[in-house]
């Protein structure tokens, strides 16, 4: 019995761990990185600055692919969320250039629309206030976009704001992998992990009610047969033997035994004991 409660409770946890490894099979999700490529010339030094990090995130939807050109950011409605305001002071002969958004007011597919409309190559988008040095994660349209943190997003609006012309190319970076646990596969494995807890807790009472009846049966037998043998022994004749009975006294106890005796008389005889 031991080894089948063992055994019982062995299988249950199978079971759900095989269960859990299932509900998490192939729920992984995979992004990329981007490589930020920036060169502009300072106002001040005349120097060109040239810099790449590898800042940005490819949006869930869009091509992993690489562009670039003039880094233009939004006039006339500032957010991009307008498609009527929202102008870009696109250079003569630029042919390939990308917008700069923020990622406020209305929703990142509504400025890629409007972009898109105005013939960008592609869409940088700089993370929403107070994230800080963070991206995330974009749901975007067939267009290249690329998130930015706020902090190098206003950066470059900055550049932007002073009249500075701002070349950008993004290329695609490193494929990252994260798990992901659908909220439906936690449910499914929380309710099975409590059924399997209500099946093993009622195979554990009914194993250790059954060890309670079969200890009380062979207690009860037991009771029994000492009472029988209690009986049987009371049933027996007390005499006091002399010499010359102990023929006598065999039968009786046979007797009461119930054990057959033969019918014929026997004879003891008694040597006299030598003086």
């Amino acid at each position: 019995m031991a080894g089948g409660s063992a055994m019982s409770l062995r299988l249950p946890l199978t079971f759900l761990l095989g269960l859990a490894a299932w509900s998490e099979a192939d729920k992984e999700e995979s992004w990329y990185t981007a490589f930020v490529n920036v060169t502009y010339t300072d106002p001040q030094s005349g120097h060109v600055h040239t810099e790449r990090s590898e800042c940005g995130r490819y949006g869930d939807d869009s091509p992993k692919a690489a562009a670039g050109g003039a880094l233009l950011a939004a006039l006339g409605d500032r957010s991009g969320c307008d498609p009527w305001a929202t102008r870009f002071a696109i250079p003569a002969g630029c042919t390939s250039w990308m917008a700069l958004v923020g990622k406020t007011n209305c929703t990142v597919r509504d400025k890629i629309v409007v972009a898109a409309e105005r013939n960008a190559s592609a869409v940088l988008v700089y993370n929403a206030p107070g994230t800080g040095n963070t991206t995330s994660a974009l749901h975007t349209g067939d267009m290249v976009v690329v998130m930015v943190t706020e902090l190098k997003g206003k950066e470059l609006l900055a550049l932007l704001e002073r009249n500075v012309t701002v070349m950008l190319h993004v290329t695609v970076g490193t494929r990252n992998i994260q798990k992901l646990v659908s909220r439906t596969s936690v449910v499914f494995v929380s309710i099975s992990f409590i059924v399997l807890m209500i099946i093993s807790l009622a195979w554990l009472v009914f194993y250790y009610v059954q060890r309670l009846r079969y200890a009380n049966a062979r207690d009860r037998n037991q009771r029994r047969l000492g009472d029988a043998a209690k009986k049987a022994i009371v049933k027996l004749p007390l005499k006091t033997i002399r010499k010359g009975d102990q023929v006598g006294v065999l039968l009786n106890i046979l007797k009461a035994l119930g054990l057959p005796v033969r019918s014929q008389a026997t004879t003891l005889t008694t040597k006299p004991t030598p003086g």
